[in-house]
This record gives C-alpha cells, sequence and structure tokens, in this order.
C-alpha cells in the first residue's frame, strides 16, 4: 500500500486526479459523517468552522487543497495521511498529539502513543474511544429489550419446548419460557464491554485519563453480566446487523460505528465495495479553539450548552434576540481563534469588528498558531473607523525539538506567556 503525506490547508500538486481525491472532493463531512467516516468531533454542529468549511478535499478555480481536517484516509491500494501543517519536521504529528491530550485529559507523559513513529487509523481509533464513550453515557446507559431463557417456577412468557423436554423430564416443577426484558445487558453494552476489554491490554492509560471515564468504564463492567470473551464475534455481528438509529441515541450509533471499527480492526467506508474510502478525520479548528479553553480557562461562548452568547439587540424578546457567539473574552476583550493560515479580510474582520462593537471594546483579537518563531506575538491590523483596533496574536508551535517531552517542555512555555498577557494592557 502506498503513503502519502498531506498537510491541512494547504494545495495539493500532482494528487489532484488520484481516486480518493477526485471520491471525496467537494464531499461535506456531514455526508461523510452518515457513510461510515469516524468525523471527530461527532456533532458536527459544534464545529462553526466545520460548518463553513466542511469538506476533506476542496477543488476551486482549478485547484485542489486540504482545509481545516486532519486524519487518514484509504482505500485498498493508497493511504492518505493529513497531518498538522506544524508537524513538518516529525512523523508523530506532535502537535495534533498534544491538543488531543489536553482537551481530552490525557495528561500522561509517557506511553505507546508517544513513543511510535507514527499514530496509525487504529490509534486515532483507540485514542478517541474515551470521547465517544463520555459523550453517550451521558445520556444515560442504553437499555433495550433483550430476550431471555429462564427455567424455573415463576412462568412469564411462552414456553421454550426444546428447553422443557431437555432439561424438566421429569417434571420437576420448572418450566422452560423465553421472555422480553427491558435490560441494561444488550447488544450495545456488550459491544462498549468488549471493546473496553480489548482497549485494556494495552491502552489501558486511556480508561484512567479522567474520573469520568473510569466511572463510565466501571459502568459498563457492572451492568453486562453475561459477558464472555468467546461471545465477541456474534457481539459484532449482531451490532453490525442491529445499528442502533439516530434521534436521540445518536450518540451511541457514533460509539457503535467506533466499537465495531475498533474490535474488527476492519476499515468501513464510503463508496461502493470496489472503490470504497474509509477514514478518520478531525476538524482541527474545533481542537484549537478547545486547545486554547483549556489552557486559558477564557470565558468561552458558542452554541453548545453551557456556553455563553452575546446579544446583538437591546430590549428585545429571547424569541425575536439575534445571538452572536465570540470564541472568547477576556477581560471585556473579544478573541476569535483562527486556525486557518490566512483570515479572510472580509468576513472575518466583518465578524471582530461586530464584537468590538456590541461588547463595546476597545480592541479584538485574531489567535493563530504560527510556526515562525519572528512572527510570534501581538500585531496590530488597523485602528477601526468608530474607534476600537484589531490585532493578531500569533501562538508559536515549537518546530526544533529532541522528543515529545521537549516539545511538551516548549509548548508549555508559550502557553504560559499567553495566560499572563494582560491584553488591556498592549497595543
Amino acid at each position: 500500500m502506498s503513503s502519502f503525506k498531506l498537510e491541512d490547508n494547504s494545495n495539493i500538486e500532482g494528487l489532484e486526479s488520484h481516486s480518493i481525491v477526485t471520491q471525496l472532493a467537494n464531499k461535506d463531512l456531514a455526508t461523510l459523517d452518515k457513510e461510515n467516516f469516524i468525523v471527530f468531533p461527532q456533532q458536527l454542529k459544534d464545529s462553526d468552522d466545520l460548518d463553513r468549511d466542511n469538506y476533506i478535499f476542496q477543488q476551486k478555480n482549478g485547484k485542489t487543497r486540504t482545509c481545516n481536517v486532519v486524519g487518514i484516509i484509504s482505500n485498498d491500494q493508497d493511504e492518505f495521511h493529513i497531518n498538522s501543517r506544524f508537524s513538518k519536521n516529525d512523523q508523530q504529528n506532535y502537535f495534533l498529539r498534544y491538543m488531543i491530550q489536553q482537551v481530552l485529559n490525557y495528561n500522561v507523559i509517557n506511553n505507546q502513543l508517544n513513543q511510535s513513529q507514527e499514530m496509525s487509523y487504529y490509534d486515532l481509533l483507540v485514542f478517541l474511544f474515551p470521547y465517544y464513550l463520555n459523550k453517550a453515557l451521558a445520556k444515560g446507559v442504553y437499555k433495550e429489550y433483550v430476550q431471555r431463557k429462564y427455567n424455573d417456577a415463576n412462568i412469564k412468557g411462552p414456553i421454550d419446548i426444546a428447553g422443557q423436554i431437555k432439561n424438566n423430564i421429569p417434571f420437576v416443577g420448572k418450566v422452560a419460557y423465553r421472555t422480553r426484558e427491558f435490560s441494561y445487558d444488550n447488544n450495545i453494552t456488550e459491544l462498549i464491554r468488549h471493546t473496553i476489554e480489548k482497549i485494556q491490554l494495552k491502552y489501558n492509560f486511556l480508561l484512567l485519563g479522567s474520573e469520568i471515564t473510569k466511572e463510565n468504564a466501571r459502568i459498563i463492567h457492572q451492568i453486562t453480566n453475561s459477558y464472555s470473551r468467546r461471545e465477541r464475534e456474534n457481539v459484532v455481528q449482531n451490532n453490525i446487523l442491529n445499528s442502533v438509529k439516530y434521534g436521540y441515541f445518536k450518540e451511541y450509533a457514533e460509539l457503535q460505528r467506533l466499537c465495531i471499527q475498533i474490535l474488527t480492526e476492519e476499515k468501513i467506508g464510503f463508496g461502493d465495495d470496489e472503490s470504497q474510502v474509509y477514514g478518520i478525520i478531525i476538524d482541527v479548528a474545533w481542537l484549537w479553539e478547545e486547545y486554547i479553553c483549556k489552557i486559558t480557562g477564557w470565558k468561552h461562548y458558542g452554541r453548545k450548552e453551557g456556553l455563553a452568547t452575546k446579544n446583538l439587540f437591546q430590549k428585545l424578546g429571547i424569541e425575536n434576540q439575534q445571538h452572536r457567539y465570540p470564541d472568547f473574552e477576556d477581560h471585556g476583550i473579544p478573541i476569535d481563534t483562527k486556525y486557518k493560515k490566512n483570515i479572510d479580510k472580509q468576513n472575518d474582520y466583518n465578524q471582530l469588528a461586530t464584537y468590538i462593537h456590541i461588547m463595546k471594546a476597545n480592541k479584538g483579537i485574531f489567535l493563530q498558531p504560527t510556526d515562525n518563531s519572528d512572527r510570534q506575538g501581538l500585531d496590530l491590523l488597523g485602528e477601526l473607523y468608530g474607534g476600537g483596533e484589531m490585532f493578531s496574536y500569533k501562538f508559536f508551535v515549537p518546530q526544533k525539538y529532541k522528543d515529545y517531552p521537549d516539545f511538551k517542555n516548549q509548548i508549555k512555555e508559550i502557553e504560559n506567556k499567553l495566560k499572563v498577557l494582560d491584553f488591556n494592557q498592549v497595543g
């Protein structure tokens, strides 16, 4: 199998006509999410950036480019690795790995994923499992009707003739029967249990990364009384044939799909059998925003439940109100995270100018990562008519390091500079 390396937000040259690129070009991620691609985060509506720029490959004006996604895409012949553009000098994708560990609370110094040369498709699946587990169980433990067999005197269903003949002749006061029960121990929870058992063999640290993950793994262990290692193949096949319906249980449908791929290590993907493309795709713009939230503690805005909103109009009822969502606010200053290389001087500028105005701020900040140490820090973009200034703050991603611990030490120094910075006192 041939392997090709690409970078996010970059032009593709020489591979524009490759079958994977042509099959996925201008195919939005909402479509791929329904066609067995693993797309992270699982709720596309959580990511404003994906809503606006939601392609793996975009063909426009005769050029083909990657967008705000990283991941691994493959068919039976070739494999594409779309890496962070900040990991040019290594195969390990340290910056991507570090952001995932921060956002998903994997505060682990030494583990096999840190030491491996490259994160494989399977590694990424396993790495994201706790996130999908916790999202699903936040809806409550999955419960469904299951068929049970009993042999006792408390008849609660149709008699099992074969079981009666086998076990209760001569008659000893018991009756074999079947019944349907609403149970926590079912195909879905058994599938999750088998996945947990497999992950524990090699990647147990992932299940110990947070108290929530540990508790959810404990709950699954507790309720799956019929678990048997020998039943793994049957459990997987039952889940393949009986997928969870979307709707309220969308999170369980996503977790089910992830578990099946982890347990089978088979790549289930998009397209017909002869030209099927599979993949695991990460919205790195979403990851960048969540990473900044994790390291700064700034007030976070957004459409998701629990995040702040900013009203556009005064004295309007809730039903007529328009909302705006700066990514962050620090001491009254709006901060808009942008992972992409270039800021849109129309849409992005208009957006930040709106935040400055409705928040009555004296400045607004674009926060972007950079690989150029000479460009790090705060730059004035311009002074607005009507008052206020617009800045860009470049967050330097280390490019020269010995190993992963060295990378982590360097980036923590950059983080500390950002944390102590008071935007009101600069500019």
